[in-house]
């Protein structure tokens, strides 16, 4: 049953992206943040409390949450700097990195460690990253120059950030069960955003209602809504590096949303050639885990 609920965490993942990218064009980076993770707290929280899907919380749901919420707050950050500071077809595809992270981190921590097949789909993730930085120009060494880039170094702060959140899902998984800890990672997440917003760093934010700023958090916020709900239920029943591995076929869908539908056309084959790679390495994932 993870195989399917990886994939939705995917498609919403990918939506994810793709409309806080227009949602950032017409708000402050901090405010859109705060306002799509705070609405699909309040969505998820309606299906906890219309399910009954609420448990009884004890010091392992709080240890989880201390240790979770400040990882989440900076990756959350940095994505939405990385989202307005590149094409939403070169930072999505660096997250193809968080498979090999993430697995890392479980193995570490958890004691998930994957199958040979299952490693290699895992090294094919990676393969595509590469080739999705090489930018068309066929030297070596570009992919290591996007990861340098202002939008690269946001997007490996957020997937440093995000590997460790992800292994606490886990964790937070076991104390509260998926719905309620996907509820805490959203409304924890927008809460402690307000509280340090102060202290973040200032850009140069696009004047209000140069986009339909509200239509695109209300979409953005359902999106990661969905997300989370498959993320949170895969979670629960595979290893973290699986989960992550095919949850990055999101990837492929997002350097196809950028391309056609953003008009993002620098680097289209080697875009879609290393979305395509990234695409089998989690089917690797998915057949052999």
């Amino acid at each position: 049953m993870w195989i399917p609920l990886a994939l939705l965490s995917a498609l919403g993942g990918a939506g994810t992206g793709l409309t806080l990218k227009r949602a950032l064009d017409g708000g402050g980076l901090v405010v859109s943040t705060v306002a799509y993770r705070a609405l699909a707290g309040v969505l998820l929280l309606a299906v906890v409390l219309g399910g009954g899907l609420g448990v009884p919380l004890g010091g392992a749901y709080a240890k989880a949450v201390a240790v979770v919420i400040p990882f989440e707050v900076v990756g959350t950050v940095a994505f939405s700097r990385a989202l307005r500071a590149g094409d939403l077809s070169l930072v999505q595809p660096l997250y193809g990195l968080l498979p090999v992270t993430v697995t890392v981190a479980a193995a570490a921590a958890l004691g998930e460690w994957p199958t040979v097949p299952a490693l290699g789909g895992i090294a094919l993730v990676a393969a595509g990253v590469y080739v999705i930085g090489l930018d068309g120009s066929g030297r070596v060494l570009a992919p290591f120059r996007a990861l340098a880039s202002p939008a690269g170094r946001w997007a490996s702060l957020s997937i440093l950030a995000w590997s460790v959140t992800t292994v606490g899902h886990k964790v937070g998984i076991a104390a509260s069960g998926p719905m309620p800890w996907a509820v805490t990672l959203a409304l924890g997440s927008a809460a402690a955003l307000v509280l340090v917003a102060p202290i973040l760093p200032r850009g140069t934010d696009p004047p209000a209602g140069t986009a339909p700023w509200g239509v695109w958090i209300a979409a953005c916020g359902g999106l990661y809504a969905v997300q989370q709900i498959g993320l949170q239920f895969a979670l629960a029943e595979a290893p973290a590096g699986y989960v992550i591995a095919l949850a990055s076929t999101s990837i492929l869908l997002s350097v196809a949303a950028g391309l056609v539908l953003l008009g993002e056309r620098a680097s289209r084959a080697s875009r879609l050639a290393g979305g395509a790679l990234v695409t089998v390495g989690a089917a690797l994932v998915a057949l052999f885990g």
